[in-house]
């Protein structure tokens, strides 16, 4: 099943193999001075797209993946998680240690967005899917 759904991924242009995804690489997952330079930089190369994004650590390990409109909002929010208590989904982000990668596709309708991450969740077994889901 799995081999069939990367396939229609293909077929959609929305596989992770696929040269559609965009890229911000060495970003540290972190809170301090440079967080807001960090956070504008983010915000610049996505602007406003609407889609999914996965983030990969630094050997390319997916991490996480999840939709956004806009992608930049709800990535602010995983940054905004590294302030919070350490307890499930906040332990998950603050544990991340080493700079990730974020990659990210733009679509544009709401339902194409929720079932296309749920297709590359299954398909693609994010750290922390396994990691939360036990």
């Amino acid at each position: 099943m799995k081999e069939k759904i990367h396939e229609l991924l293909k077929k959609e242009n929305y596989a992770f193999d696929n040269e559609n995804w965009k890229s911000i690489e060495n970003v540290p997952f972190l809170l301090n001075d440079e967080t807001t330079k960090l956070l504008n930089k983010i915000k610049l190369n996505m602007g406003m797209a609407k889609g999914i994004y996965i983030f990969c650590d630094s050997n390319q390990n997916i991490l996480y993946i999840g939709k956004g409109a806009p992608i930049y909002n709800r990535i602010r929010r995983h940054f905004a998680k590294l302030k919070k208590a350490t307890h499930a989904p906040h332990g998950f982000f603050q544990a991340i240690q080493s700079p990730i990668t974020i990659h990210w596709v733009e679509i544009e309708q709401p339902e194409k967005r929720e079932i296309v991450e749920h297709m590359l969740a299954y398909t693609l077994e994010p750290v922390y899917k396994k990691w939360y889901v036990g």
